[in-house]
Order: C-alpha cells, then sequence, then structure tokens
C-alpha cells in the first residue's frame, strides 16, 4: 500500500514536471541551394585553347604557363576516357518476347536519331534484350534526361550501372 502511494505521488511529481517545462520549436535550418548550372559554351572545350581565344571585345589575357601542366591535364583527360565508374543510366527498353531483338534495334535506333548526343547501349542478357541510354554521374542527372524523354519512352526508368566516364 506505501508503495502505490509512493509511486503516485512520483507520477503526480513528473506529470507537473512535465506540463511546467517550456516547450520550444526549432525551425528546420537546412537550406536549399540549386546547384551550379553548366555553361553548355564549354562543354568538351579545352580550357588551355580558350585562354588563347579573343575575348568578346577582343581582348586577350596571357597567362605564362609552363607546357607540363598542360600535357599532364591533357593526358590524364585521355587515361580517365577508358575508365569505368558507377552511375546511372536510363533503360528504355527491356523485353524478352520473340521479337524483342529487332524491336531493341528500332528502339536503339529512334532514340539517337532524336538524341544524337546520347550514348545508347544495346545488351543482351539471357533472356532479356535491354536498351540503355546515357552516362550519368548522379542520379538526378538521369532523372532530368527521363523527365525530358518520358513522353516518348513511357516504360523508361533509371537503372544504376557501371558507365564510361562522362566527359569533363
Amino acid at each position: 500500500m506505501r508503495k502505490i502511494i509512493i509511486l503516485s505521488i512520483l507520477s503526480l511529481f513528473a506529470f507537473a514536471s512535465l506540463n511546467a517545462q517550456e516547450i520550444t520549436e526549432v525551425k528546420d535550418t537546412n537550406k536549399v541551394v540549386a546547384p551550379p548550372v553548366m555553361d553548355s559554351t564549354y562543354y568538351l572545350r579545352n580550357i588551355f585553347t580558350m585562354l588563347d581565344e579573343n575575348g568578346p571585345a577582343s581582348n586577350k589575357i596571357k597567362i605564362e604557363q609552363s607546357k607540363v601542366l598542360e600535357s599532364a591535364f591533357t593526358s590524364h583527360i585521355a587515361q580517365s576516357a577508358g575508365k569505368k565508374i558507377s552511375g546511372y543510366r536510363i533503360r528504355i527498353y527491356f523485353n524478352n518476347n520473340q521479337v524483342a531483338r529487332n524491336q531493341s534495334g528500332t528502339v536503339a535506333s529512334q532514340f539517337s536519331s532524336q538524341y544524337p548526343g546520347i550514348s545508347v547501349y544495346r545488351t543482351y542478357t539471357n533472356p532479356y534484350f535491354k536498351v540503355t541510354v546515357g552516362d550519368f554521374r548522379t542520379k538526378s542527372d538521369a532523372m532530368r534526361l527521363l523527365k525530358t524523354i518520358e513522353g516518348q519512352f513511357q516504360s523508361a526508368f533509371v537503372v544504376r550501372e557501371i558507365i564510361n566516364f562522362p566527359p569533363l
């Protein structure tokens, strides 16, 4: 009996102390920052040749640098071109019916004619014929293309694969 009284008094104190505490709401401090937009005029261009070109008002900046730096940069790009990395592609065709071989070829040629700058990969993994497109480092890059092509390829979806090293 005495234990019940002590437990009830303790529970009253605990409940009273919980009510007496001030509850403060902490706002979310995450800040959403848009990713930097890549200027497409610099895509696949060599920085060293761009530095030698005249500017918009025929102005020019001359930078003195060692030729070793330029050759090291060029050799790094050449070595990286053959590497494979983990990334994302978009699968636009996946089937195993009797006409899947012909359909996969048709889908691959249709895509490459509509989007000539994007790589197309046609593979056969028993028993499926697959057509995947693109080489993306991030899933968000792949999703951007998926949103563009989903009207023409309704069954398209993003897959994680080993991809060719995308150009810098």
